[in-house]
């Protein structure tokens, strides 16, 4: 997995929680936060941590697809695929933001450039710079959006609720060994 990709990847997840955590604190004071129903809640009784893993990429596949439709840049929207990694079968899946690749084709390109004697290898550090920028951006289109749109902030707390107990569920198994 190269730098771009790497960064990219913990931006997109990371970004999600910021949304979320952050929009109470970043000027919502005016704006009522939507109540929770019974429909919102994530009752995890009898589910095994499998079935809470693909409960979660639902939710994240919905998540993006809202997210998807209100920001209005394509270089924004976020798009998952599962690919097994070199030397394994077992696909491994990953939600990355259209820069991200793009950043991480260029990057490969240029990297085969220098390798075969081309004068212009690339500069690593203006495509981490680049892709800083972009990844600032998608923070704040993310946070803006889950204040804007309460269908987009339901997901999103649906999500985090699906993730804290997946980890709930992964510490008491840890706490029966």
């Amino acid at each position: 997995m190269g730098a771009a990709r790497l960064i990219a990847a913990n931006s997109a997840t990371t970004t999600l929680w910021l949304a979320l955590l952050s929009t109470s604190a970043i000027g919502q004071e005016a704006a009522p936060q939507p109540a929770m129903t019974a429909t919102d809640e994530v009752i995890v009784r009898g589910r095994t941590l499998a079935a809470l893993r693909v409960e979660i990429e639902r939710a994240e596949d919905a998540v993006y697809e809202r997210f998807n439709v209100l920001n209005g840049d394509d270089e924004l929207d976020i798009r998952c695929t599962a690919e097994p990694p070199l030397g394994t079968r077992i696909p491994v899946r990953e939600c990355l933001p259209r820069f991200a690749v793009r950043a991480e084709g260029r990057a490969s390109g240029e990297l085969v450039n220098g390798l075969q004697g081309s004068a212009y290898g690339g500069d690593p550090q203006a495509h981490l710079t680049q892709l800083a920028q972009k990844s600032r951006e998608l923070t704040e289109a993310m946070r803006r959006l889950a204040r804007e749109d309460d269908e987009l902030l339901r997901r999103l707390t649906q999500l985090v609720g699906l993730k804290q107990a997946l980890e709930a569920g992964r510490v008491q198994k840890q706490d029966e060994r």
